[in-house]
C-alpha cells in the first residue's frame, strides 16, 4: 500500500491536534535529542563512588584506532605488569602498535590457510560462507589479544611508540586488505590449476614476506631485543639490557592469561545458556570462543574478581543512553518512551535483529555493592581522560544488563558446573 498526499495530510492534523507535540518539536530542534530529555536526576544518582575499586592509572588515548580490544588487554594486564617492574602502574605505558602489528599479520597468514583448506574456492561459496568478509579488519577480541602476547611478548610504549597512521587505522585497513585480497585471488587461481599443497604453501611464505614488508613501512619494524631502563617506586634505576619481548612478558606479567575464559550472556535465537559456541569466520592464532550464561552469573562472577583486585575485560554496546559530558551510561537517561514514543527494544529483541551488537571493548575497574547487590560500575575506556569521569565512565546496573555481552575472567571464579560446561565441544558458526 503507497503513502498518498491525503496521508500525509491526515498525518499533520492528527500530529497538530496535540500542542505538546510542538513544543516538543521546537525544543529537539533547536536543542537537540540529548540536551532536551537529559534527566540530570539520573546523572545524579550515579555518583562516581565505589566501594571496590582498583588503583587509578593513566589512560590510554586509541583515538581513531579502532583498537579498543588491545588497548582493553592493555588495561587488564598493566596492574600486574607495574607490581612486578616494582613501578606505580600511572608510570606504565605498554605498545599497542606492537600488539596491532601482529595482529595484522597473524590475519593475512589466517585466511591464506584458510583458502589453501577450502576444497570448494568458488567465489559464490567463498562469499556465501562470508570467509573473506572481514579479511584484516581492525577488529579483535580477548583470544587474539592473548594469543598476539603468548607468541610474540610484550614491550614498554617507548621501545615502540605509536606510528603516524596508527591512530587512524582506515588508511592502513584500506591499503592491507587490498594486497591481502589480492594473494587470496592468486591463491585461488592456482588452486583452480590444481597446484600441490606445498607450492600454496611456499606461495604464502612468499606473501607473509611482502606482508611484513609492507607493515613495517607503515608502523614500523618490531623489535626482537631492547635495551630498558626505567626508576622504580624506591627511586633505584633498572637498566634491562637486550631483553626480548618474549622475556619481558615472562619475567613481569606473572598473571596466567591462560586461566582466562570468556563467558558470555547472549540471549539470541540461535544461542543456549550453557552452551560453548565458536566463531568460524575470523583467522586468528587463537578461536573466538565462549560460554553462554544467564547475565546474574556473570556479575556473580565478575565481583569475585573485582574483590581479588583484577579488572574485567569486557564488550558492549554504547550508542544510546550514553552522556560523555557527564560520564553516565544509565538506560533511564534519556525518556525516549514518554517523550517520542519509543518503547527501547529489550535485550533478546535487539540481538534478534541486529539492532543491538558489541562493538567496543573496555574495561570494567570497580563495582559499588549496596545490600549485596550491585548498583553501578566503574568502567575504564581507551579515549584519554579529558572527557567523561577522568576518561571513565558511571554505568548504571541496568545498562550492564541490556548491553553487556562478554567479560573474560579467571576461570577459578566459575563454578563447578560451569568450569564442566567449558568442556564442551562448541557450536560453530558464522557472524
Amino acid at each position: 500500500m503507497d503513502i498518498t498526499l491525503e496521508d500525509i495530510k491526515d498525518f499533520s492534523k492528527k500530529y497538530n491536534a496535540n500542542p505538546v507535540n510542538k513544543i516538543i518539536e521546537n525544543a529537539i530542534t533547536n536543542n537537540g535529542i540529548e540536551n532536551t530529555m537529559l534527566d540530570r536526576k539520573i546523572i545524579a544518582e550515579n555518583q562516581p563512588v565505589f566501594n571496590i575499586e582498583l588503583p587509578e592509572s593513566t589512560r590510554y588515548d586509541q583515538k581513531d584506532s579502532y583498537k579498543c580490544w588491545i588497548f582493553a588487554g592493555l588495561n587488564v594486564i598493566k596492574y600486574d605488569i607495574a607490581n612486578h617492574l616494582n613501578i606505580d602502574v600511572k608510570d606504565l605505558k605498554l605498545s599497542n602498535d606492537y600488539i596491532a602489528f601482529f595482529d595484522k599479520l597473524e590475519k593475512a597468514n589466517g585466511l591464506y590457510n584458510r583458502i589453501i583448506e577450502l576444497k570448494d574456492v568458488s567465489y559464490k561459496f567463498i562469499n556465501k560462507e562470508r570467509v573473506i568478509t572481514y579479511a584484516v579488519e581492525e577488529a579483535g577480541c580477548w583470544e587474539w589479544f592473548r594469543g598476539i602476547v603468548n607468541k610474540y611478548g610484550l614491550v614498554p610504549h617507548s621501545v615502540m611508540t605509536e606510528a603516524r597512521e596508527s591512530v587512524d587505522y582506515n588508511r592502513i585497513t584500506t591499503i592491507y586488505k587490498e594486497k591481502v585480497l589480492g594473494d587470496v585471488t592468486k591463491l585461488i587461481q592456482l588452486k583452480e590449476k590444481h597446484t600441490p599443497i606445498e607450492k600454496l604453501q611456499k606461495q604464502t611464505k612468499t606473501f607473509m614476506a611482502e606482508n611484513y614488508t609492507l607493515l613495517s613501512k607503515i608502523l614500523g619494524e618490531p623489535v626482537q631485543q631492547f635495551t630498558y631502563e626505567y626508576k622504580d617506586k624506591d627511586g633505584n634505576l633498572h637498566r634491562l639490557e637486550n631483553i626480548t619481548p618474549i622475556k619481558f612478558r615472562e619475567t613481569f606479567l606473572k598473571l596466567d592469561l591462560n586461566e582466562f575464559v570468556h563467558i558470555s550472556n547472549i540471549p539470541k535465537y540461535d544461542k543456549e545458556y550453557g552452551k560453548v559456541y565458536e566463531l568460524e569466520n575470523y583467522y586468528q592464532i587463537e578461536k573466538y570462543r565462549f560460554l553462554n550464561l544467564p547475565m546474574k552469573e556473570l556479575k556473580k562472577i565478575a565481583i569475585k574478581q573485582l574483590k581479588d583486585h583484577t579488572p574485567i575485560w569486557m564488550s558492549i554496546y554504547i550508542h544510546q543512553f550514553r552522556n560523555e559530558k557527564s560520564e553516565v551510561l544509565d538506560t533511564r537517561l534519556f525518556d525516549y518512551q514518554k517523550v517520542l514514543n519509543i518503547k527501547p527494544l529489550s535485550k533478546e529483541d535487539g540481538l534478534n535483529t541486529d539492532y543491538i551488537t558489541s562493538h567496543h571493548a573496555m574495561v570494567i575497574s570497580g563495582v559499588h555493592i549496596v545490600n549485596n547487590k550491585p548498583v553501578r560500575w566503574k568502567v575504564e575506556d581507551s579515549y584519554g581522560d579529558k572527557e567523561k569521569h577522568h576518561g571513565c565512565y558511571i554505568m548504571n546496573d541496568n545498562y550492564f544488563d541490556r548491553y553487556v555481552f562478554d567479560i573474560i575472567v579467571n576461570k577459578k571464579y566459575l563454578s563447578q558446573e560451569q568450569v564442566q560446561q567449558l568442556q564442551q565441544k562448541p557450536i560453530k558458526y558464522i557472524d
